[in-house]
C-alpha cells in the first residue's frame, strides 16, 4: 500500500462510525446551509461511500442467500445503502440538485431491493411497496383523487404508529444489550440478531416515507432548472429587452451611465436618458443612492399607523356621512323687562323678590349640611 493512500477502515467499524455521525446530524441544532453541517455531511457520505465501495468489491450480499445465512454483524451493513441516501438528501452541494435526489432514490431503492432479496419479515403494506418501488408518474401535476388521498393519509397513520412501536422496542433492546442481556437469561447474540433485524425493518418504514419525499422534490427541483435554462436562452437571445438587469453592472448595483436612450427606467417607469455625454458630463441632476438604501427606507417605518388623511379632510368625510350636526333650533326670546309705569308688573317682581328672601333666610347656605335637619 502506498504512503499516500489512506488505510480502507473496517465495515464493522466504518458503519458505527456512520451511525453516530448520522446521530449526531440529526440532533445538531445548527443551519442546514452552514458550513460547519455542510461539513459533517460531507465527511459522512465520504465514509459511507467507502462503506458501499467494499460491499460491492467483495460482493458480499447475493440474491440467492437470505438473512439467516449472515452473521448478525454482516446483515447490519445491508444499512449503508439507506444511510447514504438520508445524508445525500441533507447535501446542499456542490452539484444540482436533481443529481444529488437521483443518487438518494438509487440507494434508497437498492436498499429496498435488497431487503426484498434477503426475505427480511415486517415489510410495509402493498400499497407502501408499491409507492416505493415505481416511479413518480411523469406527468406528476395530477392530483391524486380524494379517496386515493384519504387511504393514503389513513396508510401514514398506520406507519407513524408502527415505526413508534420499532422504535421503542429498539429502545428496549439497547438498554438489554446495554445490560449485558444475562440478568434475565437472555443469549446476548440472540438480542443482538434480533436488534439488528428491528433496525432494518424500522429503515424500511422510513425509506418508504422518504422515497415518496425525494420523488416530490426532485420533481420540483428539475421543474425549476427547466425554468431557469429557458429564462438563460431568453436573456441571451433577448439581449436588451431585460432593461432591468442591463442597467446593472456584474457586481449587481444600479449604473445610471448603462441605460440607452431606447429603454425604460424601471424606478421611474419614464423613458431612460443618458446619465453623461460623450465627454463625461452629467446631463441630468440625481442622487447617488443605493438599491439596499431604497429598500431600508422603505421597510424601517414607525411602528404606529401613520395618518392618511388630514384633519380637514377627516372633518369633511364625517360632515357628508351626516356626523356632524350644523345650525340648530330656535334660541329663546329674551325676557322682556317690566316697564316703569306697569305698576302690577313691578308688584309682582317686588313680590317674587320677598318670597326669595324669605326662603333663603327660613334656608341658610350650608344648612343642612350642619345637622340642622336632625331631630
Amino acid at each position: 500500500m502506498d504512503g499516500d493512500t489512506a488505510p480502507e477502515v473496517p465495515l464493522g467499524v466504518g458503519l458505527v462510525r456512520a451511525q453516530q455521525k448520522l446521530r449526531a446530524i440529526n440532533q445538531s441544532s445548527l443551519a442546514t446551509r452552514s458550513d460547519e453541517y455542510q461539513e459533517m455531511t460531507s465527511s459522512l457520505v465520504q465514509l459511507l461511500r467507502g462503506c458501499l465501495d467494499q460491499i460491492r468489491r467483495r460482493s458480499l450480499f447475493s440474491a440467492n442467500e437470505t438473512a439467516d445465512d449472515y452473521a448478525t454483524s454482516e446483515l447490519k451493513l445491508v444499512l449503508a445503502g439507506a444511510y447514504l441516501g438520508e445524508a445525500l438528501q441533507k447535501t446542499s452541494g456542490p452539484g444540482t440538485r436533481t443529481a444529488i435526489l437521483d443518487e438518494a432514490l438509487t440507494h434508497y431503492r437498492q436498499f429496498l431491493s435488497t431487503c426484498q432479496s434477503l426475505g427480511i419479515a415486517k415489510r410495509p403494506t402493498s400499497a407502501d411497496q408499491a409507492a416505493a418501488g415505481r416511479e413518480a408518474p411523469s406527468g406528476g401535476s395530477a392530483r391524486p383523487a380524494a379517496g386515493t388521498a384519504g387511504r393514503n393519509r389513513t396508510q401514514k397513520i398506520e406507519r407513524f404508529k408502527r415505526q413508534r412501536a420499532m422504535e421503542e422496542a429498539i429502545a428496549g433492546l439497547e438498554a438489554r444489550l446495554a445490560g449485558g442481556a444475562g440478568s434475565d437469561g437472555d443469549d446476548l447474540e440472540d438480542v443482538e440478531r434480533e436488534h439488528a433485524v428491528k433496525l432494518i425493518e424500522l429503515k424500511i418504514h422510513q425509506v418508504t416515507d422518504d422515497i415518496d419525499l425525494v420523488q416530490s422534490e426532485l420533481e420540483m427541483a428539475k421543474q425549476m432548472e427547466a425554468m431557469e435554462s429557458s429564462r438563460g436562452s431568453g436573456q441571451g437571445s433577448g439581449g436588451s429587452q431585460d432593461t432591468g438587469s442591463s442597467s446593472r453592472d456584474a457586481g449587481g448595483e444600479w449604473r445610471l451611465d448603462a441605460l440607452a436612450h431606447d429603454q425604460i427606467d424601471l424606478r421611474t417607469g419614464r423613458a431612460a436618458r443618458p446619465a453623461f455625454n460623450s465627454k463625461g458630463q452629467p446631463m441630468q441632476p440625481f442622487v447617488l443612492t443605493s438599491d439596499r438604501q431604497r429598500i431600508r427606507d422603505g421597510v424601517f417605518r414607525p411602528d404606529w399607523a401613520l395618518p392618511t388623511m388630514t384633519i380637514d379632510e377627516y372633518l369633511a368625510q364625517e360632515q357628508a356621512r351626516g356626523n356632524i350636526i350644523s345650525g340648530g333650533g330656535k334660541e329663546p326670546e329674551p325676557k322682556a323687562e317690566p316697564s316703569d309705569n306697569d305698576h302690577e308688573a313691578l308688584d309682582a317682581e317686588t313680590e317674587k323678590q320677598r318670597e326669595w328672601d324669605d326662603f333663603k333666610d327660613a334656608n341658610p347656605r350650608g344648612w343642612g349640611n350642619r345637622g340642622g335637619n336632625r331631630g
